[in-house]
């Protein structure tokens, strides 16, 4: 086939330019039609690249996040699309460079050509593959299947698109046009980038929520006299309890437990307090990203990726918060008992706000982070110090208080071997200190203990009140608290009782109704969060 004739074919086919005839015969650093004509031809590939690149990741995070709204999946198909692009943009320039400097390299028969199109293929879809496996939990199979087929879609677009590039930057010596490359390719694959984008937007419309507030679900209870307070103490192993008999002999049983899985702090004590699993109340993450204008926080991303987090802060499009209350979808066991007439005290647990309803008096951690300035220590103290305040009021029937301040030492903040362990002996006196004024305020105590992220040891269940049964996992607090305030566990409960339960378990006690998304957000409270080592 004479060269003029394939030349024609390309230009045909939208491949070849006139100025990019004379691309390799024209010095790099001085002809402005070398660099126009390079970045116009990258930009053509890179458009597809992106264009395809965001579908699988886009869908893996609306599997993640599910439900998001249009706004929120549109805003995040524009920071994978436009990441993904200019990493194309970059990898086509760079390609192109390399073949002009290199003249030995030329791309002069159609096995080269496909050769480093399937690498550059290769290597933009490896790099989707690796941000996928950041993720902290395997995916279902759903996401798997669609996220796999996205993949594969996207590696044979993306040589395609790479191909057809090296195409119009050197071709002169080949004597025939791919078979790829035998029709244009370039307006049939954007439609399919579009319908395929637009699809995206199905599950969001389906998925809208429509939850109208409803009275609680009323259940039958039995009269109980027990005034417990559960003490919830992060970084608190069965093996550090152990090391202090002077905590430990004012309990009657103190059991190793397993605790329960999840990738964050939040997580983990949102499904003791539930004692459901991170499925079913939705909290994932200490912090999220929102969206500008969205009214849904992002929690699951990859640890392999700046582009929500770095590029949509940027663009102005997202920005990191802390978790408001509104992404948990069950209530804690002490909001279920408070909406059914029972005095309830919590005090510095995650995914809760300040409120004060009926019988319930919730305090969130905004206030008691706030005011310990990035001090583990006052974080405890002022979460002891408001429970006590609350309970000489009151008296409440029910009382909880999260203490994080030995997780804080031991797992986050960067110290010494010696300032932790001065640190961690005056967490653990503090935490006795709260332990004996609730016993002389007239309640059993209930301590549930996890090691925090990085630590070594079991989780610990102790109580001053005498158990029937060994614990066996942290899920058991939940049930075992229904059971001594006369209410009845949930199946979706994960744990047993570790006290006779007098009532059989119900089905379930529906999901959580907000009062609305709360968006604003507290800036110093989440600069105490960072400060406290839980986020980076």
């Amino acid at each position: 086939m004479p060269v003029d004739h394939l030349r024609e074919q390309l230009k045909q086919r939208g491949y070849l330019t006139y100025g990019i005839e004379r691309w390799f015969a024209l010095d790099p650093w001085r002809s402005r039609t070398f660099w126009a004509e390079l970045l116009v031809v990258s930009a053509k590939a890179a458009v597809l690249i992106g264009a395809f690149g965001l579908l699988p990741m886009v869908s893996v995070v609306l599997f993640r996040n599910h439900p998001l709204g249009a706004w929120e999946t549109f805003a995040a198909a524009l920071c994978y699309g436009l990441t993904l692009f200019a990493a194309g943009f970059a990898l086509l320039n760079a390609i192109a460079l390399v073949l002009k400097v290199r003249p030995a390299l030329a791309i002069d028969t159609p096995h080269a050509l496909l050769g480093i199109s399937f690498a550059a293929g290769a290597l933009l879809s490896a790099a989707v593959v690796l941000w996928w496996y950041g993720f902290d939990a395997s995916p279902g199979l759903g996401e798997l299947v669609a996220g796999l087929a996205l993949i594969v879609i996207f590696f044979l677009v993306s040589t395609i698109a790479v191909s057809a590039a090296l195409l119009s930057f050197s071709i002169y010596e080949l004597q025939r046009v791919p078979a790829i490359h035998q029709k244009p390719r370039g307006v049939p694959m954007t439609i399919a980038a579009a319908i395929l984008t637009a699809a995206l937007f199905i599950p969001t419309y389906a998925a809208q929520e429509r939850q109208i507030a409803e009275p609680p679900i009323q259940v039958v209870t039995v009269p109980a006299s027990h005034r417990v307070a559960l003490v919830a103490v992060d970084g608190l192993s069965f093996e550090i309890l152990r090391a202090r008999p002077e905590i430990v002999r004012d309990f009657t049983a103190v059991d190793a437990v397993a605790a329960v899985p999840g990738g964050s702090t939040a997580e983990r004590w949102a499904s003791v307090g539930t004692g459901v699993p991170a499925r079913l109340h939705g909290v994932h993450a200490v912090e999220g990203i929102r969206f500008r204008g969205g009214s849904h926080v992002l929690q699951a991303l990859s640890h392999t990726e700046p582009v929500l987090r770095d590029v949509g802060s940027a663009i102005g499009l997202a920005r990191r918060e802390p978790l408001p209350p509104t992404v948990r979808r069950r209530d804690f066991v002490w909001e279920i008992f408070a909406a059914r007439g029972v005095p309830s005290l919590a005090v510095d647990w995650w995914t809760a706000e300040d409120e004060h309803a009926g019988a319930l008096e919730s305090i969130g951690q905004a206030a008691i982070f706030t005011a310990a300035h990035g001090d583990p220590l006052a974080v405890d103290a002022g979460a002891a110090r408001q429970t006590l305040r609350h309970i000489s009021l009151w008296r409440p029937q029910f009382v909880t208080v999260y203490l994080p301040a030995l997780d804080i030492i031991l797992n986050r903040l960067k110290a010494d071997r010696s300032t932790q362990l001065t640190q961690s002996v005056r967490a653990l006196d503090q935490l006795r200190a709260a332990i004996d004024d609730l016993r002389h305020a007239g309640y059993d105590v209930v301590i549930i203990g996890m090691p925090g992220d990085r630590q070594s040891g079991r989780a610990v269940l102790a109580s001053t009140l005498p158990l029937d049964r060994a614990a066996r996992s942290a899920y058991d607090v939940a049930p075992t608290l229904c059971a001594l305030i006369g209410f009845p566990a949930s199946s979706e409960m994960r744990g047993r009782s570790l006290v006779p339960a007098l009532l059989p378990r119900i089905a379930g006690y529906g999901l959580r109704v907000t009062a609305g998304q709360n968006l604003k957000v507290n800036e110093e409270y989440y600069r105490n969060l960072k400060s406290l080592g839980y986020v980076h």
